[in-house]
């Protein structure tokens, strides 16, 4: 009996200074995946170049304190073979960027006077053969700001208000190849005005997105400009190719004694390097 006892005691002795087995630890919660925001084209430094190929041009007309006749209104040539620009893009502060871009352009073309015509204090007969060209161009600068969604995380439709200034020169020249030859009539005519516009972006992937932009000023019988343009971009690394149609309408002052108003269209490709 005295031995069925000491069993017992050394037994529950045991038990108790018997270290405990470890408790199996949980794992540790995996970390929540915050949703990634896809690259924001809103933040990116680039500089492209591009193409257009417009229809259209300028057209000399009669100011408002013109006394008629002879006309002053006479077609310039309307085909140009094509134009050039650049655009320098900044990021700036937030989800806005700067956008600086530039044209320029020239075109020649023959006529016929249609008419007796008065240009810049010379006199043109009717029916004299013309040499005339011009020379366009065109700097803009652009505050681009993503106005919704802001900030855009992964939203695919975009829209942005645009703050611009625009500086346009237009130095047409036109010779009576008859009469005087040796005496170009002409006058650089230009338009320095503000506008505001409107921009939308469909961006579906980021190899991939749609932009349309137009802005644009004017006031009764003041300068006035409007631009507009919608394109389709591609995206491989940092290469962007992009295509669309793009227009452009100027009218200089009328309050001179010949003004000048134009309207231009076509189509513009170009490509763009994205730094990061």
């Amino acid at each position: 009996m005295k031995l069925l006892l000491c069993s017992i005691v050394c037994s529950i002795a045991a038990a108790q200074q018997a270290p405990a087995p470890a408790q199996a630890q949980a794992p540790p919660p995996a970390p929540t995946l915050q949703p990634q925001e896809p690259e924001n084209i809103e933040r990116m430094f680039s500089i492209g170049v591009y193409d257009w190929l417009p229809s259209g041009g300028p057209k000399f007309r009669a100011g408002t304190n013109t006394i008629v006749p002879p006309s002053h209104d006479l077609t310039l040539p309307q085909k140009p073979s094509r134009a050039y620009g650049a655009v320098l893009t900044v990021p700036m502060k937030g989800n806005t960027r700067l956008e600086v871009s530039y044209l320029t352009m020239n075109d020649r073309g023959n006529a016929l006077a249609p008419t007796d015509l008065s240009l810049f204090a010379a006199s043109i007969a009717k029916g004299e053969p013309l040499a005339m060209d011009y020379s366009l161009r065109h700097l803009k600068l652009s505050w681009n700001y993503l106005t919704y969604p802001n900030p855009p995380q992964d939203a695919k439709f975009r829209i942005k208000t645009l703050w611009e200034v625009h500086f346009l020169q237009v130095y047409p020249t036109v010779v009576a190849t008859v009469t005087s030859p040796d005496q170009p009539v002409g006058e650089t005519q230009r338009i320095i005005l503000p506008a505001a516009g409107l921009g939308m972006e469909y961006v579906p992937s980021k190899h991939f997105r749609m932009e349309w932009r137009g802005s644009g000023m004017g006031f009764p019988n003041r300068s006035s400009i409007g631009d507009s343009e919608a394109t389709l971009v591609g995206r491989i690394r940092r290469l962007e190719i992009f295509a669309g149609g793009k227009f452009l309408y100027f009218r200089t002052s009328p309050k001179k004694e010949t003004y000048i108003k134009g309207m231009l269209w076509g189509p513009v490709g170009g490509v763009r390097w994205v730094f990061k």
